[in-house]
């Protein structure tokens, strides 16, 4: 009787982890990558007046299809932290867009995430990375170097 519940709380936690695959996530890298960094060291906002440093957009990243309660938008929270944490970024701009805005009859919540690094530590090279992949678009309007 033991195996057969452990066995099913197993299913059921890689039920919850199987909504957020790298299938549900889209990165469009839009600056460079840096070395790998904790995710518990990439800080999060919500509004980008909370930022207090320089910096730049390396990618956005979406993560489509979450069921929007809380617990599921948490993990999806963790796993963007965690995927932009091994592109090298210091902070994630948070926002979010949910289907039912649209009148969808089964909600889903999509995270968007900009991944920024901050840009008074960063070399001379790295700057000169960042720079070359700016382009004229609402992307990288928030490039504040």
């Amino acid at each position: 009787m033991k195996k057969i519940v452990l066995l099913g709380l197993s299913c059921l936690a890689l039920g919850a982890c199987a909504t957020l695959s790298r299938a549900n996530m889209d990165w469009i890298a839009i600056g460079p990558e840096f070395p790998a960094k904790n995710p518990a060291d990439v800080e999060i906002f919500t509004d980008n007046k909370e930022i207090k440093h320089p910096y730049g957009n390396i990618g956005l990243l979406r993560v489509k299809n979450l069921s929007p309660d809380r617990d599921t938008l948490k993990r999806g929270v963790q796993q963007a932290r965690k995927f932009v944490a091994s592109k090298g970024a210091d902070g994630m701009y948070l926002g979010q867009y949910n289907s039912a805005e649209d009148g969808s009859p089964n909600p889903k919540t999509t995270l968007i995430v900009y991944a920024i690094k901050y840009g008074d530590n960063l070399t001379e090279a790295d700057l000169k990375a960042m720079k070359s992949f700016e382009v004229d678009s609402a992307l990288n309007s928030t490039l504040n170097f």
